[in-house]
């Protein structure tokens, strides 16, 4: 458990985590200095990094909302009419600033990166012993992932994407690199200095990450993958296409799922496709309050799919068999029950998958269509990542013939089949500048990019501890 001090409404400090120790790690005797002290070798360094994971965990986080808010946002799912007040706002399209939410959201990426900060300065100041230089260098380059990671998560939502303006001068997240020593306000950067840290942090990790699988943290495919994906937000298209080429076809023990294991795989953990994957344990997990429970009708069973999602699927589409037609008592009669997150109304622990294979496939599939523009060779390409996942989920379905931007549109809906309830869909919607159609139980509406409210408000909590952060237009 980390214990965590609010500095100026948003950098928190660690003042004790227990995992096996027997006292306070990086224990607080002043609330304005941290103590380095305290990590003094590679056990402790390596606790240190169990305890940046562990906001990954939160139901604000990964967790839950991080999932379920960009879903609620979109096209592929709704709240019912019997339910018990959660995400509301984000169903209704009427956030407000005082969202708790969108706060403890915002709270949870600020606590990976301010825990990333201390353990990756204290880390930096540790000398190994030769023995011990590659499990170090592990666990630095997993720090340096989550810090990224947290970054990129926090840019999407309360950013507008990269290509917003034509320079990505746009407002974008506080970016604090080092443990405060005093209590600091610190303002917005650009959306572009947000991606070159984000970026560079990644590359760093890349150097330092080995390749062997290690279920529920990164290694140097994780690390790989998350690059894909942040060079395709940039539309950087030649280095998307270049890290997913590495992914898929350097790092060993990741592939496909098979069309007859796929559906089941949604009730295991770490399948032969998950590059990261944030695990929950039947002892340790958010119970009520996780995603699982949302989406369960055992449990609230709420969180419910659109039927206009459900008919993007074929009759012989795999994935079709993740969504249950079915009726909600005293609510809807005609309801279509979310099944990704199965062992919510059991044992409650869900593993959230980050990051898979089938989305490397796509990533590359669309950076290559995109490049396919003005590189018409590279066409083929992106039919064959394509159709790897359209083969896969649907074995009496292809696609051919499509090129331009007929072929990238493809693969966005491809995007949304795939990655369904799994928190891609708004940030998809914003990135290529599409219209969004916003359907709820009674009623479906369409909103024109660009949009504010695509974008989540800077919370009023920490407007009202930080002088120096600037609200996102259209919130105040």
């Amino acid at each position: 458990m980390v214990k965590l001090r609010r500095l100026a409404g948003m950098f928190l400090m660690v003042s004790a985590l227990c995992s096996g120790c027997s006292e306070g790690f990086l224990d607080e005797t002043n609330p304005q200095s941290v103590g380095f002290d305290h990590i003094k070798d590679l056990k402790s360094l390596t606790a240190a990094t169990t305890g940046v994971y562990n906001s990954f965990n939160n139901s604000n986080y990964y967790g839950r909302t991080f999932v379920v808010s960009p879903e609620l946002f979109g096209d592929n799912s709704f709240i019912s009419i019997r339910n018990g007040g959660r995400y509301l706002g984000h169903d209704r399209f009427t956030v407000t600033n005082g969202d708790g939410y969108v706060t403890g959201a915002w709270t949870q990426m600020n606590r990976v990166v301010a825990n990333a900060n201390l353990a990756i300065q204290a880390g930096n100041q540790l000398t190994f012993p030769e023995g011990q230089r590659a499990a170090a260098n592990q666990i630095m380059g997993e720090l340096y992932a989550c810090r990224a990671l947290a970054w990129f998560d926090m840019v999407r939502y309360f950013a507008q994407p990269y290509n917003y303006t034509e320079d990505a001068s746009h407002l974008g997240i506080p970016l604090v690199t080092e443990p405060p020593g005093v209590i600091i306000s610190p303002s917005r950067g650009t959306v572009a200095e947000a991606y070159t840290h984000i970026v560079a942090d990644l590359l760093r990790a890349e150097e330092l990450l080995g390749s062997a699988k290690k279920n529920g943290y990164f290694n140097k495919a994780g690390a790989q993958a998350l690059l894909a994906k942040v060079y395709l937000y940039m539309e950087d298209w030649e280095n998307a296409e270049i890290y997913a080429t590495k992914v898929i076809e350097e790092s060993a023990g990741y592939t496909l799922l098979s069309n007859a294991d796929y559906v089941a795989s949604w009730g295991q953990k770490f399948s032969v496709e998950s590059i990261l994957e944030i695990g929950m344990l039947p002892t340790d997990n958010n119970g009520a309050n996780s995603i699982g429970y949302l989406s369960e009708q055992g449990g609230y069973g709420e969180w419910l799919a659109t039927k206009e999602l459900y008919d993007t699927y074929s009759q012989t589409d795999i994935r079709r068999n993740l969504i249950v037609p079915g009726s909600r008592e005293n609510a809807e009669s005609e309801a279509y029950f979310i099944k990704k997150y199965p062992l919510g109304a059991s044992s409650r622990d869900d593993n959230i998958k980050v990051l898979r294979l089938s989305e490397v496939y796509l990533i590359r599939a669309e950076a290559r269509a995109e490049l396919s523009k003005t590189q018409p060779d590279k066409a083929a390409g992106a039919l064959s990542d394509l159709n790897a996942i359209v083969g896969r989920a649907d074995p009496e379905a292809s696609v051919s013939g499509l090129q331009g931007d007929a072929l990238v549109e493809r693969i966005i809906l491809e995007r949304r089949k795939e990655l369904a309830f799994e928190g891609n869909r708004l940030f998809d919607i914003n990135r290529k500048k599409m219209s969004l159609v916003h359907i709820q139980t009674n009623q479906i509406r369409t909103f024109e990019y660009p949009n504010n409210r695509f974008i989540m408000p800077i919370p009023y909590a920490e407007r009202n501890a930080n002088p120096n952060i600037q609200p996102n237009p259209g919130w105040n």
